[in-house]
């Protein structure tokens, strides 16, 4: 009885740091990209973004390289160990809609840039050239 309520409590105060670590992990990253985005967003001709600086599950523009998840011969990207696990198993993290199209967009295939309304949220286009409508 004892080494069964040993045994959860150890799991508990296992999952309780990696939880921990992860949301650190992120505000650290969320802390220290902040300059980095007002360079990007100034730079109106060079938006796009490298897609190894973005987490494709959060959808925010990190600042620093991420994990790479590489799925059907493709290369995704993910934050956390929970973002990699969600790359490889849920279709949709995979994909986005194009804001000026509405088509389905392969995220490794994306134009990716910072989101107008900030926040370091990321929208992916089909194309540069579907971009540039979207912002005229």
């Amino acid at each position: 009885m004892k080494t069964k309520i040993a045994i959860l409590v150890t799991g508990i105060l296992f999952l309780g740091a990696v939880s921990i670590s992860c949301n650190s992990t992120k505000k650290e990253k969320i802390e220290n990209k902040t300059e980095v985005t007002k360079t990007v967003v100034t730079k109106a001709k060079d938006a796009k973004l490298k897609s190894s600086l973005v987490c494709f599950v959060n959808n925010k523009y990190m600042g620093i390289d991420q994990i790479p998840v590489d799925f059907e011969g493709k290369t995704y990207y993910g934050c956390c160990e929970d973002c990699v696990g969600k790359l490889k198993n849920i279709r949709e993290t995979r994909y986005a809609k194009d804001p000026l199209t509405g088509a389905e967009v392969d995220k490794a295939l994306a134009y990716i840039v910072i989101a107008p309304q900030g926040n370091n949220d990321v929208l992916y286009f089909e194309s540069e050239e579907n971009y540039k409508k979207y912002t005229k």
